[in-house]
């Protein structure tokens, strides 16, 4: 009787990646971060995040004109974390007072809830400010505006591996691997290459899901990938 081998190949793309519309459109080159306390590596098929370099984002803040409160929001250096988005985060009085009493809603660009600022405390949930307060009070209904633009193609921002436990912006999506790479502990390295946008179709068991995943997280994973046209079946 013959022996029988079962042999397991290198993954490939073409197992990963059922339908690309095209690739000039659909993927995107992308330099690794370096290690931190040993070797960072990525394969085919990861989800991966975002980290955002110095210079990549730009934040500014205006206080609406008619405020009553005449207290300022300064924002802090940096003003953000990784969890920012672009656009404009509202922040609005809903307890008015002096200092300590003051409470401020917090939302992001999509309207959703981000926090509770309180007035002469730092915030640092998305983005990082103070509210100090004036001469006059803030009254419910005060109104700051902090704007948020966001160059993703800086060449400062680098790609790390994805967390879904994680609440510093690496639990968002930013693609899925398309090579194996390594970076050494503390250098960064070039030549990834990723699946940004769709149109794309995913083989779904081929995706390498990091361990310990629930299938909550792992059903808003795959609302995310379809968020941004990848369709995983």
């Amino acid at each position: 009787m013959l022996a029988s081998y079962k042999y397991t190949g290198k993954k490939r793309r073409s197992q990963l990646v059922k339908f690309e519309s095209n690739p000039e459109f659909t993927r995107e080159t992308f330099t690794l971060l370096g290690g931190a306390g040993g070797v960072r590596a990525i394969g085919l098929g990861m989800l991966l995040a975002m980290t955002f370099g110095v210079g990549a984002v730009n934040v500014a803040q205006a206080a609406d004109a008619g405020n009553t409160g005449n207290g300022v929001l300064t924002l802090a250096d940096p003003a953000y974390t990784n969890a920012v988005l672009p656009g404009d985060y509202t922040v609005v009085c809903t307890t008015g007072g002096a200092d300590a009493v003051s409470k401020f809603r917090v939302e992001d660009p999509e309207g959703n809830h981000v926090g509770t600022a309180t007035g002469g405390t730092s915030f640092a949930k998305h983005i990082k400010f103070t509210i100090a307060g004036g001469g006059t009070d803030f009254v419910e209904g005060d109104r700051f505006v902090v704007s948020v633009a966001v160059e993703l193609g800086a060449a400062t921002n680098k790609v790390v591996e994805w967390d879904p436990d994680a609440v510093d912006g690496t639990e968002r999506i930013w693609g899925v691997s398309l090579v194996d790479l390594e970076a050494p502990d503390g250098e960064d390295v070039s030549g990834g290459l990723a699946l940004r946008r769709g149109d794309v179709i995913l083989a779904g068991q081929e995706i390498a899901w990091p361990d310990g995943i629930t299938d909550d997280q792992k059903a808003a994973a795959v609302v995310e990938l379809e968020q941004m046209r990848m369709i995983v079946r």
